[in-house]
């Protein structure tokens, strides 16, 4: 499963007090090739609401731990281990526990779908 915190982290603040995104660099560097170019937006990560931070948090931390099963062949991915995740939204002292755990699971089950399609 693939997630990445790259849009988080690659934030820039300039002397002047404003942010760059990872948007912002990508525009930039699209915009100074020869020829110019149109940046890949569709196909590209998103800045996060600021609602689903701590679920993003949370699955960041916690994807790896799947269930699992050996069809005979290999072992295929279940299920996301719900105890890490409860014991990861309690350890953050996340407010809103059903909300976020809620999303952590929607993102998984998204993610895996993909993962399947992609595999057939």
């Amino acid at each position: 499963m693939e997630f990445s915190g790259d849009q988080a982290s690659s934030r820039i603040e300039l002397d002047d007090g404003r942010v760059l995104t990872k948007c912002d660099q990508c525009h930039q560097m699209y915009g100074e090739r020869t020829p110019p170019g149109d940046p890949p937006c569709a196909t590209c990560w998103v800045d996060l609401k600021e609602e689903n931070e701590d679920a993003a948090r949370i699955f960041r931390m916690v994807r790896g731990q799947v269930i699992t099963r050996f069809n005979g062949q290999a072992d295929v991915i279940v299920d996301l281990n719900h105890l890490v995740v409860w014991v990861a939204i309690d350890a953050y002292e996340i407010k809103d526990r059903v909300g976020t755990f809620e999303k952590v699971m929607k993102m998984f089950y998204t993610l895996l779908e993909e993962q399947k399609k992609k595999e057939q």
